[in-house]
This record gives structure tokens, sequence and C-alpha cells, in this order.
């Protein structure tokens, strides 16, 4: 009897220290792992609160709403309902980008034993990140646009919710079809790609070269990452229309070379047709990404500082 009292005192001494052990575990293993994608996640979810708030100011201060009070409540009540879904659209989105990009990095600065990352690498892992995210984000948020689309069409399309609608389309069109169209995402993944690749070195660069402050280097690099951004996304967003354009009009026979769609591409206006719109994309864009910068790198900060 007083073994196994003994045995159960020892125990009882135990648990806590078995307790302590799992929270390093955790600590220590799967939280680095996680914590890339939390952050992405969060700092997208601020970011598209903010903007919320920002147009329900400027609705609310704009002239013409009082001139059209109930179709500005309209307004605003639709964009509240789908504040939730697009928060969560936007959370999982960025969350996979960022923390999918800071693994590939890891991966890579250990292969090459602790040295920085090339250009031409990290601009490898913005591509694979971007593609990894457009891999997990099209089967779950694509189908969503497609029933709505054919839901007074097709009878076996009744939008519901998000997994509702993917297992109709895998019953009936099989499971290939969650990712028809997936290729559609090359400009955005160009854009994210000049986002990721350019923020760290622009703010290195910002604090070295002009010593500036780490908050002003995080804001202008955070501005130039936008520009980045909007630069990359407008060339091949314009290659993808005229391409399209081409493959969909009866003219002309597919498939075709690529040395036949790049003068197609270049035919038009030349290269200049490429930039037509960055200083619209870029004003557009900018903004964003830099309060989305500015998010994430307060959210480190704030980890850093309990110890996370």
């Amino acid at each position: 009897m007083e073994d196994s009292s003994e045995l159960n005192n020892n125990m009882v001494e135990e648990n806590p220290m078995m307790k302590v052990a799992d929270h390093t575990f955790l600590r220590k293993s799967v939280w680095p792992t996680m914590k890339p994608f939390v952050n992405g996640g969060l700092a997208l979810t601020l970011q598209g609160s903010s903007a919320y708030f920002s147009a329900f100011l400027f609705y609310k201060l704009n002239p013409t709403a009082k001139s059209s009070p109930e179709f500005m409540h309209r307004k605003l009540l639709y964009a509240y309902q789908r504040m939730p879904f697009i928060l969560f659209q936007g959370g999982l989105n960025m969350g996979t980008l960022f923390g999918s990009y800071e693994l590939l990095t890891r991966k890579v600065e250990a292969l090459n034993g602790g040295s920085p990352l090339t250009l031409y690498q990290e601009a490898g892992c913005g591509l694979a990140s971007g593609a990894i995210r457009a891999c997990i984000w099209h089967p779950l948020f694509g189908p969503v646009g497609a029933g709505i689309a054919q839901a007074a069409t097709d009878k076996y399309y009744y939008f519901r919710h998000i997994f509702n609608t993917i297992t109709q389309v895998v019953r009936n069109e099989g499971v290939l079809a969650l990712w028809k169209g997936v290729r559609l995402h090359a400009p955005v993944i160009a854009s994210h790609t000049g986002m990721l690749v350019s923020y760290d070195r622009c703010r290195i660069y910002l604090k070295e070269t002009y010593g500036l402050r780490e908050e002003d280097a995080r804001l202008g690099a955070g501005i130039f990452s936008g520009l980045c951004s909007a630069a990359c996304y407008i060339p091949v967003s314009y290659a993808a229309g005229i391409i399209g354009y081409i493959q969909k009009s009866t003219r002309v026979e597919s498939p075709r070379s690529f040395l036949f769609y790049a003068l197609k591409v270049l035919k038009p206006g030349g290269g200049s047709n490429f930039y037509s719109r960055l200083v619209n994309h870029a004003l557009y864009n900018s903004p964003s990404v830099m309060i989305m910068w500015v998010f994430l790198e307060a959210i480190r900060d704030a980890e850093e500082s309990i110890g996370l």
C-alpha cells in the first residue's frame, strides 16, 4: 500500500513537468512552423478590417449618401454581410502565401549553409509559394463563383456553402474540375512574387544606405513592395488577356507556338503597352500592401515582446 501511494505521489509530481514539456514542445517545434501562416492570416484580416472601416467612413461622409440614404444603407449592409467570408478568404490566402514563402526560404538558406539567399533564389521561392497558394485557394473558392453562376441553369447546382458546392462539383465533374482555370492565377503569382522579394531587400537597403529608423524603413519598403507588386502584375496580366482573347477567337486555330503568341502580344503597341496601366494599378495596390506589411511587422513585434 505504501509503495502504491508513493507511485501516485510521484505521478502527481511528474504531471506538471509533463505539461511543461508538452508546452515547450509546442513552443519550440510546432509554433515556429505555424507562426508565419498565422501572422500572414492575421495581417490580411486586420488590413481588410481597416479597409471596411475606411469604406464605412467614406460612405458616411460622402455628400451623395445624404441624397440617397436607402441606397447607401443597402450597399453597406451587403458589404458587411460579406465581410466575414471575404476576411476568411483573404486570411487563408495570405496565410498560405507568407507561411509557405518563409518555410521555403528557411530550407533554401539551410541548403546554402546559412548564407543569405540570392535574388534568383528568393524569386523562385516567391513563385513556388504563389503557386502553392493558388493550388490551395482555387479549389476552395473557385467553384463557389461557378456554383452561383450556374445555379439558375443547372439543376444540380444549388449554392448553400463552400463545401456543398465543392462536393457537387466533384460528384458531377470529377476531382480535377476543382483546379479548372487555375492558370488564371499567373498574374497574381507574379504580383505576390514581386511583393515578397522586394520588401526585405528594400528595408535593409534603406537602413544601411540612408540610416533610416526601423519604422521608417518598414514604411518605405512597404510602399516599394506595392510598386513592385504592380510592376510584376501588369505585364503578365496584359499578356494573359491578349492570349486569352486569341484562344477564344474563332479566327485563330489553337494550339499555336510560343513565338506566335509572343508576336501577337508585342504587335499592338510594342512593349510600352505592358505598363500602360501601371500608375493606376500602383496607386490602387500600394496602400493596401503597405498597410498589410505594417500590420505584419506589428504582429511580429508583439510576439517578440511576449516571448513567442
